[in-house]
């Protein structure tokens, strides 16, 4: 029954998940390709004190993206269940529907985080080779807000897709970008250094706010 289910989801989100790799790889070569040019016609010098002293991110062009890859894969999985009226049907399933919605809920936050780990993970590698630990370990801290940022955007996008009421559907996209705006707001490297665990539990907390919409959609609440 999982593997018939994921199946389905699969099938609803595998072009934007294709688009998405595609526009990181691009991304990346951007922001790679730009920092090669600097070095070679500036010196690593010059982009070494732009990062030091002026706080230059060579890496701000990745900043809305996970929000916005998030929002993407949420639309792919939902709306198609929700404007025919589907997902009533898949919560009717042989299967508990708290398995259900978790289960469809843990299929999208596995595909985000086989979207985002890569993208880290190069341009971690890709840093170090220019730049000393210091400063490869600050993009980190700065960066990791993005892309929980891109987890947050999945799950309120999620459950206001999922939620009958229109009340508390701006409800719910009022608060979850009051959130995701805490998490982009960082203006320097490492803005978010003291809080960054406090915003992973925030982010982990709200992994369950699809829950009670997905329960209200099957029941046709007003």
């Amino acid at each position: 029954m999982y593997k018939a289910l994921a199946y389905k989801e699969w099938l609803k989100v595998r072009w934007f998940v294709i688009g998405s790799l595609i526009i990181e790889v691009m991304l990346l070569f951007y922001i790679f390709g730009n920092l090669r040019a600097v070095i070679e016609f500036n010196g690593a010098v010059a982009i070494w004190s732009a990062v030091v002293y002026k706080g230059h991110m060579f890496f701000s062009i990745l900043k809305y993206l996970p929000f916005i890859i998030g929002i993407a894969i949420s639309v792919a999985q939902y709306l198609p269940e929700v404007l025919d009226m589907k997902l009533k049907l898949t919560l009717h399933l042989p299967m508990k529907e708290n398995r259900v919605l978790l289960f469809l809920n843990l299929f999208g936050t596995s595909l985000l985080l086989l979207l985002f780990l890569p993208l880290v993970l190069i341009l971690f590698v890709g840093s170090s080779v220019a730049f000393p630990s210091e400063i490869v370990n600050a993009m980190l801290l700065t960066i990791s807000p993005w892309f929980l940022a891109g987890f947050i955007s999945y799950f309120f996008v999620s459950s206001i897709m999922i939620e009958p009421a229109w009340g508390r559907r701006l409800v719910l996209a009022v608060v979850g970008f009051f959130l995701a705006n805490q998490f982009l707001t960082g203006v320097g490297y490492g803005s978010f250094q003291k809080v960054i665990l406090f915003l992973f539990i925030i982010t982990l907390l709200y992994n369950y706010v699809h829950m009670l919409s997905g329960l209200r959609f099957k029941r046709g609440a007003k």
